[in-house]
């Protein structure tokens, strides 16, 4: 199935033009797939008002994920230190 890409790319969410093969990704990651342009466009400015705050980069393996606020409060509620590294550098490391 062909789709539109959005991806973070270091500073701001951008869309891909040209429509490509949809491929699977990481639950945490910055990368999402959209089969119309019209959705691509609105996620991308939606994400670029609300979320840049919410996208960390990993201290491992380089790639952007998503941070949540719920995330964060769980983990310092716990007196735990918060993620410096993604769900899958995470789950290697275990």
């Amino acid at each position: 199935m062909l789709g539109y890409r959005i991806y973070f790319n270091g500073d701001k969410f951008a869309i891909d033009e040209v429509a490509t093969e949809v491929q699977t990704m990481p639950d945490d990651s910055t990368t999402m797939w959209f089969a119309n342009k019209k959705s691509a466009v609105y996620a991308v400015e939606h994400h670029n008002a609300n979320n840049l705050k919410d996208v960390k980069k990993c201290k491992e393996c380089g790639e952007y994920f998503w941070q949540t606020d719920e995330e964060r409060i769980w983990f310092t509620d716990r007196n735990m230190k918060v993620p410096c590294r993604c769900y899958s550098c995470r789950k290697k490391k275990h």
